[in-house]
């Protein structure tokens, strides 16, 4: 999946034995995880917005679920 991100916004693929899927981050490496999980019919994408306006310290992550996305429907 192509999806052009905000900046601020990197994407990273991210593969284990039960699931290849995209992940988004936002903010410094170390900084306090917040997560995102998207709904229905929807993506990481959609917290785009959102993880780059988190206050100074926090860092956004949205996975695409299993089956949206670029995430895998089944392994």
């Amino acid at each position: 999946m192509d999806v052009p991100l905000l900046d601020g916004v990197r994407s990273e693929t991210i593969a284990t034995e039960r699931l290849t899927t995209r992940v988004l981050f936002a903010g410094p490496d170390d900084g306090e995880a917040v997560l995102f999980l998207h709904g229905n019919a929807s993506s990481a994408t959609w917290w785009e917005e959102t993880m780059i306006a988190l206050p100074a310290g926090f860092r956004g992550i949205a996975l695409d679920q299993r089956g949206f996305g670029a995430a895998d429907i089944d392994k």
